[in-house]
């Protein structure tokens, strides 16, 4: 339930009072703050959902950065226009603050680390490319190998940071049901979240013509919670960086850029949110995710929908066609069945790389598709043999997740495709499958103009959401 309309807001202040917190002018003293240390994803327990996490985190830590291709785009001079459109950029991809700091010395680290799980992603692919036929998946497979075989080099010439903060969801209940696989892992969970953010603003920072480097809880150049004190998002309390709304229950990431960006004041001592308490009558605008709700049911009372043996709508499942891949529109237009004009205009991607915030996602889609196969990596656990369980365990992760809606369903003969790109015939072998609804948001459509490439924009990031999300799922 909303009980603080959005409606006027801008949409680069976020759904926390930022703005309303009092600011100091001077530089705060970092000197308090312990060196920052790499995030580690191992977990004792084998069936913990930080191993399934670890190797996405491998990936986007895989293309954290990139070439700059082309000279820099037209964009505003204004370094206060191009916070406001960076940080409203950052909210659209589910950070819950966002923040800018001009570097100083003190931010970089000594010793950069590296994420180790780097190497068995670099193994992997050395191994030979997926069997897939998705398009430009060898133009992906070289991009990404090339990447996991780099060392990048130093880059502290860059002179500006943004900062992106993901918020921690509600900690489980003792023995809640569906949450076997969470213990421990809210630090992974947004450190991976975070870093799913980050790497979209330093590629869409590079598209626009500027040098720009993520930075995640396991690899970094930077001192993440440094750089969050410096930007406003956090201040130093015993020997912590702790924020004003959530403590530390938090996770970081940090793109470090070339692009000059009006930073953000450091936090003033004080009590900001008995401040607050007085001036607005609340605290901040939203609460930690399933806050009041069971992980196994989810964000929304889907329990309450009236629920039939049947679809409704009438299935005749003994004559449902299965039809070929090679017959549905993208391959379609690929292929010329819609004449040149529309086969030029898709090659390369070409609609989705028009509009450089739809297209700053591509290669991270890319990456993680050659993450989406795999055979099972042993017999199934004895703890995985209850059919109820299962099922809550995995709308709990799902949901965990940030997944806003999760069903299983069995998964006839007919929903599969008959062949595959290749032409190859696909034999159905799944059962079962588990379907997710991401929920795209109102907010900028109704903001559209409906010429202005923000479908483009929604569709990609619903599709990288996926296939992060759905992609832990599936490996867990």
């Amino acid at each position: 339930m909303k009980l603080f309309s959005y409606r006027d807001r801008p949409v680069d202040l976020g759904p926390f009072p930022l703005e309303a917190l009092a600011r100091s002018d001077g530089a705060p003293d970092l000197s308090a703050l312990p060196p920052c240390r790499a995030l580690s994803f191992d977990d004792p327990d084998p069936t913990s959902l930080s191993h399934a996490m670890a190797r996405f985190m491998a990936m986007y830590d895989t293309v954290r950065d990139g070439a700059v291709v082309h000279g820099p785009a037209g964009i505003p001079d204004d370094p206060m226009e191009r916070a406001a459109h960076l940080k409203a950029a950052g909210y659209y991809f589910d950070a819950a603050m966002m923040g800018v700091a001009r570097i100083v010395p003190a931010h970089w680290l000594e010793a950069p680390f590296r994420n180790p799980a780097i190497d068995g992603i670099r193994a992997e692919l050395e191994q030979g490319q997926p069997k897939t036929f998705a398009a430009g998946i060898d133009a992906i497979y070289a991009d990404i190998l090339d990447a996991a075989r780099a060392t990048p080099g130093p880059v502290r010439h860059h002179g500006h940071a943004l900062v992106i903060l993901v918020d921690f969801a509600r900690d489980p209940d003792p023995g809640e049901a569906g949450c076997d696989w969470l213990a421990g892992t809210q630090a992974q969970r947004a450190a991976l979240l975070a870093a799913n953010t980050a790497v979209l603003l330093s590629s869409y920072l590079r598209l626009l013509g500027h040098e720009a480097r993520a930075h995640t809880a396991s690899s970094s150049d930077i001192d993440l919670a440094r750089v969050a004190v410096s930007a406003g998002l956090a201040r130093v309390e015993g020997g912590q960086a702790a924020n004003p709304f959530l403590g530390t229950r938090y996770g970081l990431a940090v793109v470090t850029t070339t692009l000059a960006i009006a930073p953000d004041a450091p936090l003033a001592a004080g009590d900001d949110l008995l401040s607050l308490r007085r001036r607005t009558g609340h605290e901040s605008r939203r609460k930690p995710l399933m806050t009041g709700r069971p992980y196994a049911l989810g964000p929304h009372p889907v329990e309450r929908l009236t629920r039939v043996d049947q679809p409704t709508t009438f299935i005749d499942e003994a004559r449902v066609p299965r039809f070929p891949k090679r017959a549905d529109f993208f391959a379609r237009a690929l292929f010329g069945d819609m004449g040149p004009a529309v086969q030029e205009a898709t090659k390369g991607g070409m609609y989705v790389v028009k509009s450089p915030i739809g297209a700053c996602a591509r290669r991270a889609l890319g990456a993680l598709l050659l993450l989406q196969f795999g055979e099972a990596r042993g017999p199934a656990r004895p703890s995985a043999t209850d059919p109820v369980r299962n099922a809550a365990n995995l709308k709990g992760a799902a949901h965990f997740l940030s997944v806003d809606a999760v069903g299983l369903t069995r998964v006839p003969d007919w929903a599969w495709y008959s062949h595959d790109s290749g032409g190859n015939p696909i034999v159905p072998r799944h059962p079962n499958g588990i379907a997710m609804l991401l929920d795209q948001g109102h907010e900028t459509m109704e903001g559209a103009s409906g010429d202005d490439w923000i479908s483009v924009a929604q569709s990609m990031r619903a599709y990288l959401r996926f296939s992060l999300q759905g992609g832990v799922i599936a490996e867990q």
